[in-house]
């Protein structure tokens, strides 16, 4: 076997088995007695999913089945607060919408399914891009909000299929779609105009939609952002210290590479406040860009735009 087939081999093996593996601890065995408070405390039945898919009864999941079950956000809007801000994320629950056929019954399913193909196809963008990119194309696959997003039946997968679609092919569908997916995402793209600026005009009208139709309160209460460094002595954890390493490593290359994109990417890490860091997983979840920028690294710009990741030329942004 090859350098190149081992590798590739490796790298699936990572990927399958490390997903089911995060999935099998992060999902505890009584998470199917969520299902039902969640039934009970919306008003809809979905059923006896078991188990391995009720992940999405224990956290923000909450939010994308019900948007699964009303796409127009009407249900979230009459059982979740700050509706208007769960809502600009409809892009995950909308594709369990489309998976699940309208059916509520299949929306714990479907949700699983979208984030089992989102980490496929993750998976194959890393192979993709493995040769033009050498081995940092595998920070693709390992991003732990990758796993965690799977595991948890959040829009991590699919935001992160989306970004890397963006950065790769310079393509302002794909940017289009994470604006409606993962909109914190698209600090990754800061710069890259072609694709920044779709992405945010998707993500304003989301937010638009939801001020005028829904809740008019977007921004989550709390300490969701904070003065840099501030939130992770509050929130001291082993995992918050070493992503705030990482994010200042980030802050060093992207001013040293003048690339912008890396520079206001890291600082909003810095800035993340007790809300986000008082849980490191979903701090990681949130900070799931940084492994796709530090795979293509500072400056990267897509010389043409095709269908699929193209050769690229690196200047400073």
């Amino acid at each position: 076997m090859s350098n190149r087939r081992l590798e590739i081999v490796l790298a699936t093996a990572v990927v399958l088995l490390g997903a089911l593996w995060v999935r099998a601890i992060y999902v505890p065995s009584f998470a199917d007695r969520h299902v039902a408070a969640s039934e009970d405390r919306y008003h809809f039945d979905v059923g006896e999913p078991g188990d391995w898919f009720s992940a999405w009864s224990l956290g923000d999941g909450q939010a994308y089945v019900l948007i699964a079950l009303d796409p127009s956000g009407h249900k979230l809007d009459e059982e979740v607060k700050i509706s208007a801000y769960r809502f600009t994320r409809a892009g995950y629950g909308w594709a369990g919408w489309v998976f699940s056929l309208g059916k509520a019954e299949a929306v714990p399913y479907a949700l699983a399914l979208v984030g089992a193909l989102g980490l496929i196809a993750n998976l194959v963008l890393a192979v993709m891009l493995r040769g033009r990119m050498g081995p940092r194309a595998w920070l693709l696959i390992l991003n732990p909000a990758l796993y965690v997003g799977f595991a948890g039946d959040t829009s991590e997968p699919l935001g992160l299929l989306f970004l890397t679609l963006a950065l790769g092919s310079a393509s302002w569908v794909a940017a289009v779609l994470l604006g409606v997916t993962r909109p914190t995402y698209l600090v990754a793209l800061w710069g890259r105009w072609r694709t920044f600026l779709p992405g945010v005009a998707s993500a304003v009208l989301l937010v638009a939609y939801g001020v005028l139709v829904l809740q008019p309160r977007v921004i989550a209460p709390g300490g969701g952002l904070a003065l840099p460094f501030v939130a992770y002595f509050e929130q001291w954890s082993i995992w918050g210290v070493l992503l705030g390493i990482a994010a200042l490593g980030t802050l060093a290359f992207g001013l040293r590479a003048r690339d912008w994109a890396w520079v206001l990417g890291s600082a909003l890490v810095l800035c993340f406040g007790v809300e986000v860091l008082a849980n490191p997983v979903n701090a990681w979840r949130t900070a799931g860009f940084l492994p796709v920028m530090w795979a293509f690294g500072p400056g990267y710009v897509p010389a043409v735009v095709s269908s699929s990741p193209v050769a690229t030329e690196s200047v400073g942004t």
